[in-house]
């Protein structure tokens, strides 16, 4: 699931890689519900943070495997942006 790929996930999750914007130096991705194809949030790069965060879509609920899929997802491009 590295920053280059176009989709990731696992059988309830999928990443998708979204087009980079102009002038944009990092990935974002949109999160899909694998069941039920639904977009329920997005990745995408705090600048002030220095880190990917995630926010969710409203009244989109989630349990702790998700949260934690997701945790996952974004500790791998925080691994990957620490190797360049």
């Amino acid at each position: 699931m590295g920053s280059r790929r176009t989709s990731g996930g696992s059988r309830h999750l999928r990443f998708k890689l979204l087009p980079r914007k102009k002038g944009r130096k990092t990935d974002r991705y949109e999160i899909w519900n694998a069941q039920f194809n639904e977009l329920i949030g997005h990745v995408f790069w705090r600048g002030g943070w220095r880190q990917y965060v995630w926010r969710m879509v409203p009244d989109v609920d989630t349990s702790r495997s998700c949260g934690k899929e997701i945790i996952d997802f974004i500790n791998k491009l925080m691994d990957e942006r620490k190797k360049k």
